[in-house]
């Protein structure tokens, strides 16, 4: 709408100046004079705006990102994502998976704060999206979303007005998506230092990638600093910058992983080296909930309505999950086999986890699944083969169809969701991601079973 906006009253402007010109002068506009004035001049105004405002986009970004050294340490924070970085940078897919005890997971989603708020929606049949009050599509039709009620942005804006220089205001949606990422990372940080804080801690935002990189930069930063406030010490905490974060830094650092599985595959090849850190946050926050958010996704035709039904549901959420090195770890719930392979069915990659099951079937399925009917058809046809008898009704959770659209949130949350899951019935539990058909996987969940033949392994 804003963008909008100033192209007409660019034009506007042109043309009532033209006119206005004409007319004190008495002077009758040829052809020329007619494009100048009425074509000419307002494109190059706007083209004119637009070079101007990437310029100082680039510039926002450079201030926003801390000066950064050529070899991460702890304690560096946001700083660097080198040494810790470089052995993930480019992770190899056919290593062997690295099993993680699950120290802590947390969310805030619509239908829940919690992992076990939302399992109890997912349990009562009460996760599903209703019309929200504020929002309408591009005719004046309610939309239907999923909105998290009782953002805090007070903290968040608090901590924006302490910082020098200023930096550009992000918008409302990304406001909304930085405090329900901080709520995260502090109660995930504070589940950290419960298990000693003589470790190291590394931080793994993963934010939208069409998010400007001013806004990635920065909410790295608050992100960084809601983990030092719940009580992790600073020298002993490593932050992995997103891929544009560190492009528009201009720094050597190794970028952190574009997406969960990416994330998990990392951290994986990490864990091999004499010097991986104790715990990993895997974290990602995401929202749709704003009337410009949902004004470009409808231009864009990515919205979903009665002529798109494939476009998205607009949402907002956070979701975190904390890994401990299982050598480090007591009786917490690992994630046991990681599998992921392009050309594979969602069945094929659920058969292969559950052979570190030994024969036991999970009793609970989480998916990062949405409405599309393409991938719900994949997930049940999945289900039905791998995982006989699991009741759809309450041991099967579909967080993007129920939740909305929140890309890798929606992702973390299924896992957080398994977890949850397993750890009340002291079982085996399965996450699935197939809502983007290149990061498709399956993760079984669950405690360390009876030695197995055969090796748990990551392709």
């Amino acid at each position: 709408m804003k963008r909008s906006l100033l192209v007409v009253g660019v034009f506007g402007l042109c043309w009532i100046g033209a006119i206005w010109y004409w007319r004190s002068t008495t002077r009758m506009p040829d052809t020329g004079d007619l494009a100048l004035a009425m074509l000419v001049m307002p494109l190059t105004l706007i083209m004119g705006f637009v070079l101007a405002r990437k310029t100082f986009a680039g510039s926002d970004a450079a201030r926003a990102q801390a000066p950064a050294g050529p070899e991460l340490k702890p304690g560096q924070g946001s700083q660097g994502a080198a040494e810790a970085g470089g052995s993930a940078a480019a992770p190899d897919a056919a290593a062997p998976w690295m099993q993680f005890a699950v120290a802590g997971t947390a969310l805030r989603m619509a239908h829940g704060d919690s992992p076990a708020e939302l399992a109890a929606a997912f349990a009562e049949g009460e996760a599903r999206l209703d019309l929200d009050p504020e929002l309408t599509d591009l005719q004046g039709f309610p939309l239907l979303a999923g909105r998290v009620a009782d953002i805090a942005l007070g903290p968040l804006e608090e901590w924006l007005s302490t910082l020098q220089p200023a930096p550009r205001t992000p918008s409302a949606q990304h406001l909304r998506a930085m405090a329900l990422g901080g709520d995260i990372a502090a109660s995930l940080a504070e589940r950290a230092a419960e298990g000693g804080s003589e470790s190291v801690l590394q931080l793994l935002p993963l934010l939208p990638q069409d998010w400007p990189a001013t806004t990635q930069v920065l909410t790295t930063r608050w992100l960084e600093h809601s983990v030092i406030e719940a009580g992790w010490p600073q020298e002993r905490l490593v932050v992995r910058q997103p891929a544009a974060a560190a492009h528009a830094s201009s720094t050597s650092m190794p970028p952190a992983p574009a997406t969960p599985l990416a994330a998990l595959r990392a951290v994986s090849a990490q864990a091999a080296g004499a010097n991986a850190p104790a715990f990993n946050l895997l974290l990602a926050c995401g929202s749709d909930i704003d009337a410009d958010a949902i004004e470009h996704l409808a231009v864009n035709g990515k919205l979903y309505g009665p002529r798109n039904p494939n476009g998205r549901m607009p949402a907002e959420g956070a979701a975190g999950i904390l890994l401990q090195l299982s050598k480090d770890a007591g009786d917490e719930m690992r994630l046991l086999a990681l599998h992921a392979k392009e050309n594979a069915t969602l069945r094929e990659l659920a058969e292969e986890v559950l052979v570190q099951a030994n024969g036991e079937q999970p009793a609970y399925v989480a998916a990062d699944t949405d409405h599309r009917a393409a991938l719900m058809s994949d997930l049940m046809q999945c289900v039905e083969a791998a995982v006989p008898g699991l009741d759809a009704n309450t041991s099967l959770a579909c967080v993007g169809a129920a939740c909305g659209h929140t890309g890798a949130v929606g992702t973390l949350a299924a896992i957080a969701l398994a977890h949850e899951q397993a750890a009340d019935s002291s079982g085996f539990a399965l996450a699935l991601a197939n809502s983007d058909p290149t990061q498709r996987y399956a993760l079984l969940v669950g405690p360390l079973p009876a030695p197995a033949s055969k090796a748990p392994s990551l392709s």
